[in-house]
C-alpha cells in the first residue's frame, strides 16, 4: 500500500456525491452542462442502435427474453419486455458493443453506462420520468463517475497495473438509477457501496485477449446498479468506505502515489468535471486511435494521395495508447472484431485505404483483407514519454514510394470538447447506425428520436424515448 490517506467509513467522499446526486436541482445545472448532456444522450442512443444486431447482443438479448419475469422494461430495439435489471443487462451491452460511445479524458467511458439502465427503469419509477429529471439524473450520475475516475488516475494507470475496470462506470450508472428512483442521500450512499463491492474486473485482461469482455462488462454493471438500488430499497446494508474509508477504500489500495481525492469533491455542485474533456467518436474504434486515424485522413484527403503509394506511415502516441500497438504480434496481426477495434495498425491501415473507419471495417473479411494486412506492415508507432495518458494530438507522417514525406497533428478530433459534434453530425452518426441494427427502425421513429433528444427538457414522460426505440414487432 503506497498510498495511506486513511478516515472512517462514515466520513469517506461518496458521501458528499451522493448528497450532489440526491439533492442536486435541474435548475443548479449550466446550460452548457444540459447540451452536453443531451448530446450525449443521442450520441449513445445511436450507437445502441447499431450494437443492437452486433456480436454477442443478439444473444443476450434473446437470453433475457428467455429468462422471462415480470415485463417492467423494454430491450431496446429487439423488444423484449423482461424485468427491469434484464433489460439493463442487454442495453448495457448494446450500448458498448461497437466501441464508438464518448470518452472522458479523464473519466474514460461515460454515457453507455448510465443510459442503458436508465432507460430501463422508467417503468418501476414512482411515475412518469421527466426529461428534466432524467437529464439531472444523467448529469449527476456521470460526475460521479469522471470524478472517481479522475481521482484513481484511471487513464494513466489502467493497462499497466491491471486495476479495477473502469470501475467509476458502475458507480456512474447506480448513482444515475439511484436518483430516478427516488433515493435519498444516504440510500444512494449505500447503493454506490453495493455497486463498489461487486465489481473488480481486471481492466487489462478485459482487453488483452480480444475477448468481447469489454462490452459485456457494461452487461453486468447495469444489472448490479438496478439491483443495488433496488435491494437498497429493500433494507440491503453494503460499505460506505469506497473510496478512502478504512479498510475498504480503493484509495488506500493502489499501487501507486499520484492518486487526487481531492477530485472527488472539489467545488462539488458548482463545476461540473463531466464538461472538460468529453469526447464523442466518430469512429467505431478504441479511443486511442482515434488520433492516429484523424491524421491519417487528413493527410490523404489533404494532399490527395493515392494509399499504393504509400512507402511508411510513421505514428507518435502517448504511453496509455500502447495498448492500441502492444503487443506488436497481436496488434499487428488482429483476427477478430475485438482485436481490431484496439489495433491502432489496422484502424491507420483502413483510414488510408477508405477515408475513415466505421463499422463495415470490422467485417471479417476486411480484416483479414491481404491488402490491408500488406498495408499495416508499413505502419510504425512509437510512444512518447512525455505524453503519457493522452487521446489526443498524436503526429502521423507518411512517405511515399518517391521520397516525399507529409506530417499532420490532428490537436482535437471531431468530438472532442473543443472541437464538438453538432446535432446535424449526431443525426448523420445515427443514420449511419441505423443500417446495422438488429430490427430495422422506421425513418420517422429515428428523426423523431432525435427531435426528442434536443428537446428534452420538455418531454413530459421518457418512455418516449423507449418507444422510438422500440419495433412495431419484437425480435
Amino acid at each position: 500500500m503506497k498510498h495511506e490517506n486513511p478516515v472512517l467509513p462514515e466520513h469517506d467522499p461518496a458521501g458528499p456525491l451522493a448528497k450532489m446526486v440526491a439533492e442536486t436541482r435541474y435548475q443548479d445545472i449550466p446550460v452548457p452542462v444540459i447540451d452536453l448532456a443531451k448530446r450525449a444522450i443521442l450520441d449513445t442512443l445511436a450507437v445502441t442502435v447499431a450494437g443492437s444486431g452486433w456480436e454477442v447482443c443478439p444473444a443476450i438479448a434473446d437470453q433475457v427474453a428467455e429468462w422471462g419475469g415480470a415485463p417492467q422494461a423494454t430491450v431496446l430495439i429487439h423488444g423484449h419486455q423482461v424485468p427491469a435489471p434484464m433489460a439493463a443487462f442487454a442495453n448495457g451491452v448494446m450500448a458498448r458493443a461497437i466501441d464508438m460511445g464518448d470518452v472522458h479524458e479523464t473519466g474514460g467511458h461515460v454515457t453507455e453506462w448510465n443510459v442503458p439502465a436508465m432507460l430501463s427503469v422508467l417503468g418501476i419509477a414512482d411515475g412518469a420520468v421527466s426529461g428534466k429529471d432524467f437529464l439531472t439524473a444523467y448529469v449527476t450520475g456521470a460526475e460521479v463517475g469522471v470524478r472517481a475516475s479522475a481521482a484513481l488516475n484511471l487513464v494513466r494507470y489502467h493497462t499497466t497495473w491491471g486495476m479495477p475496470g473502469e470501475w467509476n462506470g458502475p458507480l456512474c450508472a447506480t448513482a444515475s438509477v439511484a436518483r430516478i428512483l427516488g433515493l435519498d442521500a444516504d440510500e444512494t450512499w449505500n447503493a454506490l457501496g453495493m455497486a463498489y463491492t461487486v465489481h473488480g474486473m481486471s481492466e487489462y485482461n478485459k482487453y488483452s485477449e480480444g475477448t468481447q469482455m469489454a462490452r459485456v462488462q457494461h452487461s453486468f454493471a447495469g444489472d448490479t446498479a438496478v439491483k443495488a438500488v433496488l435491494l437498497t430499497r429493500r433494507g440491503v446494508t453494503a460499505p460506505r468506505g469506497i473510496f478512502q474509508g478504512v479498510p475498504s477504500g480503493i484509495l488506500r489500495h493502489v499501487a501507486w502515489d499520484d492518486v487526487r481525492p481531492e477530485l472527488l469533491t472539489e467545488d462539488l455542485g458548482t463545476h461540473w468535471q463531466l464538461a472538460g474533456g468529453l469526447s464523442m467518436k466518430p469512429y467505431s474504434a478504441c479511443k486511442f486511435t482515434h488520433s492516429f486515424i484523424a491524421s491519417t485522413v487528413a493527410i490523404i484527403q489533404g494532399e490527395g494521395l493515392d494509399w499504393r503509394d504509400i512507402d511508411r506511415i510513421d505514428c507518435v502516441g502517448s504511453t496509455s495508447a500502447r495498448m492500441t500497438f502492444e503487443p506488436a504480434a497481436a496488434k499487428w496481426n488482429p483476427r477478430s472484431v475485438p482485436e481490431a477495434m484496439f489495433s491502432a495498425p489496422y484502424t491507420i491501415a483502413a483510414a488510408a485505404m477508405t477515408g475513415g473507419f466505421f463499422l463495415e471495417d470490422l467485417h471479417p473479411d476486411r480484416i483479414m483483407n491481404a491488402e490491408r494486412r500488406e498495408l499495416m506492415r508499413r505502419v510504425h508507432i512509437v510512444a512518447d514519454p512525455d505524453h503519457a495518458d493522452q487521446f489526443e494530438g498524436f503526429t502521423v507522417a507518411i512517405t511515399l514510394s518517391d521520397g516525399r514525406r507529409f506530417t499532420h497533428v490532428t490537436p482535437y478530433v471531431k468530438g472532442h470538447t473543443r472541437n464538438p459534434m453538432t446535432w446535424d453530425d449526431l443525426a448523420g452518426k445515427l443514420r449511419r447506425c441505423a443500417p446495422f441494427a438488429a430490427v430495422q427502425l422506421p425513418a420517422d421513429k429515428l428523426d423523431m428520436l432525435v427531435g426528442l433528444c434536443r428537446d428534452m427538457e420538455r418531454i413530459d414522460d421518457m418512455r418516449r424515448i423507449v418507444d422510438c426505440l422500440t419495433p412495431s414487432h419484437p425480435a
